[in-house]
């Protein structure tokens, strides 16, 4: 999908519901609490995240605090690659699923809802879902000695990919990862998302978009806020999204 053509008001309308899928994969899995901080966060304005990672799949669930699902990632990887993506926001009744076969991706919608299957290019490093944090742990060193990584994002709900860069610094021992569109037509329209490494490579910190939304499929509402991980856990405890 071509965005030069696009007003800066139909922009704003574009990506306003958009989300870099926020997923906390520490080496290993673990859990954390998001605390939104926005308008339009819902009564309970938390969120507990739990993550993990299990052989070539990557997961992370939001559940609200009585426990029920609010949001899930899943993402599964064959050399190097990812080939098979779910999005699941239960409170709108999104059920998207994303497959890379070679250069190609295809979006289906599994909603009531549902739209006609989207295609997009699949080349070069085109990330999904919970696969950003862990393509950022891997990129950490370069990050940390102030040299930029840029990347492809996949916006299922959005059925579009968007360009993006990430530039770190030093934080005491760990280090600050900041996440922004690459396009300057783009980027005054999509929040930076900010991220905080140990030295160890663990997530410990996400300021930004969070994962899940409020309002309805038709009009998404964007949560932001902060998600904080306190705790790893076993990776491969739970089954697949798929």
């Amino acid at each position: 999908m071509r965005l030069d053509g696009f007003s800066a008001a139909a922009l704003l309308v574009f990506f306003a519901s958009s989300a870099v899928g926020i997923a906390a994969v520490p080496y290993g899995g673990g859990r954390g609490e998001a605390v939104i901080r926005s308008d339009g966060a819902d009564a309970s304005g938390r969120y507990f995240v739990n993550a993990s990672r299990c052989g070539e799949r990557l997961s992370t669930e939001w559940r609200h605090p009585d426990g029920t699902l609010a949001a899930s990632e899943e993402v599964e990887l064959a050399e190097g690659r990812w080939v098979r993506y779910r999005l699941q926001r239960a409170n709108i009744g999104q059920d998207l699923r994303a497959e890379r076969r070679g250069d190609v991706v295809t979006i289906t919608d599994g909603s009531p809802s549902a739209r006609t299957p989207t295609r997009l290019s699949g080349r070069g490093t085109l990330l999904a879902g919970p696969e950003l944090v862990f393509f950022l742990q891997s990129r950490l060193s370069d990050l940390r000695a102030g040299r930029s990584v840029t990347f492809q994002y996949l916006l299922a709900d959005r059925g579009t990919t968007l360009g993006f860069v990430a530039r770190g610094a030093a934080e005491g021992a760990g280090t600050r990862v900041s996440l922004e569109a690459s396009s300057a037509l783009v980027k005054p329209f999509v929040p930076t998302t900010r991220f905080l490494f140990a030295d160890d490579g663990g997530l410990r910190e996400v300021v930004g978009r969070m994962l899940p939304v409020a309002g309805s499929t038709k009009a998404p509402k964007p949560l932001d806020g902060v998600l904080r991980m306190t705790a790893t856990q076993s990776s491969c405890n739970r089954k697949s999204l798929s």
